[in-house]
Parts: C-alpha cells; sequence; structure tokens
C-alpha cells in the first residue's frame, strides 16, 4: 500500500482518538459576561465581559476562529478569538439600531444580522465590519436566523408568525412552518440540525418542535414540565437539545427523545437570552484536513 495512504489512515485515527477525548463548550451570556460550561465536566469559566448589554445570539467563525455576537444595548457587532489564552472583545460594526440575531458565512466572508426594530431589516457586511449592505427592510416581527451555508439557503423565524427559507439573496423565499396565531404563545429560540437537516424551535410555552428544512413531518420534540415567561435561548447539537428556562433559571441539556431527564448545566442567577455550542470536532477536522493536503503536497514534490 501507498506510503501516503499508511499515513493518512494513521493521521485520521490519531485525531479521531483526539476528537474521543475532546469535551464539547457550551458558550452563553450572563447579565456581565460571555462565559463557557464544560458538557461534560460542567466547569464554569468567566471568558470575557461584553459590557453589560443583552445578548440574544452567537456564532462562529470556523476558518478564523471568531465568536461574533451582537450586543442588543449597544446596537453593535464584537467578536472575540475563540479558543485562545488572550480574549478581548474586537469591535467588528455598528448596527444604527437593536441587533437581535446573527449568522456568520465564513465560506464567503460574511457576517449577517436582524435589527429588532420596526423593520426588522436585515444586514450583512464583512467579517472585518466593512463593506455594509442592507438586503431586506420590511420584515415584520424576524427575530431569528440561520445559515445553512453549505446549500446556501437561510431561515428567518417571525416570532408571532412561522419560519421562512430563501436564498440569500431572498429568492425563492418559502414558509416552511406555522405558528401558532396567538399572542401568548411567542417563539424566539430557533436553531438548524445541519446533519438531520432540520429546524428546531421552542416557544413561550416551553413546546420544543421540529421540522424538515423542505417543510414537511413537523414534530413536537418535547413538551416541557411548565410553561415559561421566557424560552429564549436554543441550541441543537447532536442527540442533544440545549435551551435555557427563565422560570427555573437553569440552562440545562437533554437528549430529543419525549421523557428524557433534563441535565442541568447551570444554576443562574441572571437571565440567559444566547447560547452556542461550540463544535471542537468541526475546527479538528478543518485542521485535520488541512494537514493532509499540505503532506498530500509534500509527498508528490519529493516523488517528482
Amino acid at each position: 500500500m501507498d506510503v501516503l495512504v499508511w499515513f493518512r489512515i494513521s493521521l485520521i485515527l490519531f485525531y479521531l482518538s483526539a476528537v474521543e477525548s475532546l469535551h464539547e463548550k457550551l458558550l452563553f451570556a450572563n447579565s456581565q459576561s460571555i462565559m463557557e460550561v464544560d458538557v461534560n465536566t460542567h466547569k464554569l469559566t468567566v471568558l470575557v465581559g461584553h459590557g453589560g448589554s443583552v445578548v440574544y445570539s452567537f456564532d462562529y467563525d470556523y476558518e478564523n476562529g471568531y465568536v461574533y455576537f451582537p450586543r442588543f444595548t449597544f446596537k453593535d457587532i464584537v467578536r472575540f478569538p475563540y479558543p485562545s489564552q488572550n480574549i478581548t472583545l474586537q469591535h467588528v460594526v455598528n448596527t444604527s439600531s437593536y441587533p437581535a440575531s446573527i449568522a456568520v458565512d465564513s465560506a464567503n466572508g460574511h457576517i449577517y444580522w436582524i435589527n429588532d426594530d420596526q423593520s426588522n431589516k436585515l444586514s450583512r457586511c464583512n467579517l472585518d465590519g466593512t463593506n455594509v449592505v442592507v438586503i431586506f427592510t420590511t420584515f415584520n416581527y424576524a427575530l431569528m436566523l440561520r445559515l445553512d451555508v453549505k446549500n446556501r439557503w437561510m431561515y428567518i423565524g417571525y416570532f408571532n408568525k412561522g419560519i421562512s427559507k430563501s436564498r440569500f439573496n431572498l429568492t425563492e423565499t418559502s414558509m416552511i412552518a406555522n405558528f401558532q396565531s396567538n399572542s401568548r404563545v411567542r417563539t424566539v429560540g430557533m436553531d438548524i440540525d445541519l446533519t438531520e437537516q432540520r429546524i428546531y424551535w421552542i416557544n413561550y410555552y416551553g413546546h420544543i418542535k421540529s421540522v424538515n428544512v423542505d417543510g414537511s413531518d413537523v414534530r413536537t420534540v418535547i413538551s416541557t414540565s411548565f410553561p415559561s415567561l421566557e424560552y429564549y435561548a436554543l441550541e441543537v447539537f447532536e442527540s442533544y437539545i440545549f435551551y435555557y428556562t427563565d422560570d427555573s433559571k437553569q440552562l440545562v441539556m437533554r437528549n430529543k427523545s419525549q421523557g428524557s431527564t433534563p441535565i442541568v448545566l447551570y444554576n443562574s442567577t441572571n437571565w440567559i437570552k444566547g447560547i452556542y455550542v461550540f463544535k471542537s470536532t468541526g475546527m479538528l477536522f478543518k485542521k485535520r484536513d488541512e494537514r493532509c493536503e499540505r503532506d498530500s503536497q509534500t509527498h508528490r514534490s519529493t516523488i517528482n
């Protein structure tokens, strides 16, 4: 067998072993700081202060290693390197209005955000904050935003209406989920499982539902034990769902199956409105692929 093939197999096995030893991290914002909790050990770490703003969402740039989040109160978007031994906030862009949800398109060097104002406008800029473009200005109550970068789909959640699907330029738009027409059953937490190709959301009654990205097979995944004043934060990763309930002030994870037992990751004395599961395996395999390509090029050069 070719030496390069053996090398690649050995390298992949090495990284797979490393993946098994990695712990996923859940990032969240309380009233003062960005925090990190280890999903397995529940170890809590303060990463950086955010200045006392409301933070509704996060996203991650796996190409360059930055966490992005909007500071609702300060009307701007900031970022910080992660993982890093020297975490400091870097100002990215002023948003002119209150930014609620953010999404990163690393492949094309863009960040998108939706402002929570009368127009709920959708905007975009480069990863460094330059070249701000307003894409759309007439959304009604759009507060949630997720991207499927690989397939070039954008998902927008309207808290009193449903979830729409469109191309990044807002063509081929369709509604894939409709919410109950009731002002008391608002929805402000949404995420996408790219592996399953399903959208998940949680409403104020604590019902977690999902739908295929083509709008088929709507399901109630979990009905929590009691209604909440707020279920803002929702993240999905592999077979688990993460969310925060304002009733018990707990950040929890649980299996997607009905009847699963919630695992408390953190008991909070402050509200939590934004969370993000850092998928360390994504960064690891990106580095593995880059290294394999470099070694492949070196091997070919040696043969030639």
